[in-house]
């Protein structure tokens, strides 16, 4: 806990620090200073390779790459504390604590988080991503009969959920602007050849092609439904497995610990959460920021 936050991951930089107190102080200049921080870091980004690329005829070429890269990891760890702020705050806006430490949420050997705030975390979603949050099902694999009922559950199994529970949050947000894009775009395009065909008295047919937000994502192809799940920065990326590692240290992952399916739900409903404000992040911070792409295919 820093600052009186839960969030697991604690800020390593002067940029994610101040973040903290104006979340807990100023909370009207929070947008603001991440704006500007946002500005700032693009501005050093650009200077540094600027000064690269006119010293490559020069005697100082290898010193202003060095200083070059040193900028840019400099800018990637302060982008990253900015980014989790941002994510922190986006819980506090909803008026939920995220999760802290696994450690600190053990009682006798019984992992319990309360409250559960189920209703706060699942209206961030609209109705169609909400069904397909509920069905994520992992209660069938828990084998547990009622929310407060006790079952043993190892912690490495927690993470891979929570884990996975992000990235089904990500893609969620990805895949519903991308239906609601399109849907807007064919109501455009019905609109207007209904009025073209109505002055030739032609019967109309409608543009849309799914009947909802479940049967256009089950027409992803494999190109479509890799674009949306994968995450596009390395800040992204970076983000969930420092949150991860945070929230779940490095004691025994094989441990096995007693909890409800309250508490299991409350774990993937924030990790879908948290996904899908990292979707907001990238989104909001590419205004000001130039994000490093992240290659790799394994996800």
């Amino acid at each position: 806990m820093f600052n009186g936050l839960t969030a697991p991951l604690v800020p390593t930089t002067e940029a994610g620090r101040l973040l903290s107190g104006y979340m807990q102080n100023e909370k009207e200049l929070f947008y603001e200073f991440v704006e500007k921080e946002l500005e700032k870091l693009e501005y050093m980004r650009k200077e540094a390779l600027l000064r690269c690329v006119f010293s490559v005829d020069t005697d100082e070429v290898i010193l202003h790459r060095r200083i070059c890269e040193m900028k840019k990891v400099e800018c990637q760890k302060v982008v990253e504390d900015v980014m989790y702020m941002f994510i922190v705050y986006k819980f506090s806006e909803i008026g939920v604590h995220m999760v802290p430490k696994l450690s600190n949420c053990m009682y006798n050997g019984r992992l319990e988080i309360s409250p559960c705030k189920n209703w706060e975390l699942e209206s961030i979603h609209s109705v169609e991503v909400l069904e397909m949050v509920k069905e994520i099902g992992w209660e069938d694999k828990w084998n547990v009969k009622d929310n407060w009922g006790l079952t043993q559950v190892k912690k490495d199994y927690i993470r891979y959920v929570y884990g996975s529970s992000m990235l089904y949050g990500y893609f969620f947000k990805s895949a519903s602007l991308r239906y609601h894009l399109e849907k807007s775009f064919d109501s455009n395009l019905s609109f207007s050849s209904s009025c073209h065909l109505k002055q030739k008295s032609v019967p109309t047919v409608s543009g849309n092609k799914y009947d909802n937000f479940r049967s256009y994502v089950a027409n992803f192809d494999n190109e479509i439904m890799k674009m949306c799940r994968k995450p596009k920065f390395n800040v992204t990326v970076s983000l969930m497995e420092k949150h991860c590692s945070a929230l779940f240290g490095d004691e025994n992952q094989h441990e096995e610990v007693s909890t409800s399916f309250a508490s299991l739900k409350r774990f993937v409903l924030e990790a879908v959460a948290f996904g899908s404000f990292l979707w907001d992040a990238e989104y909001h911070f590419r205004k000001f920021y130039r994000l490093e792409e992240y290659r790799s295919h394994f996800y």
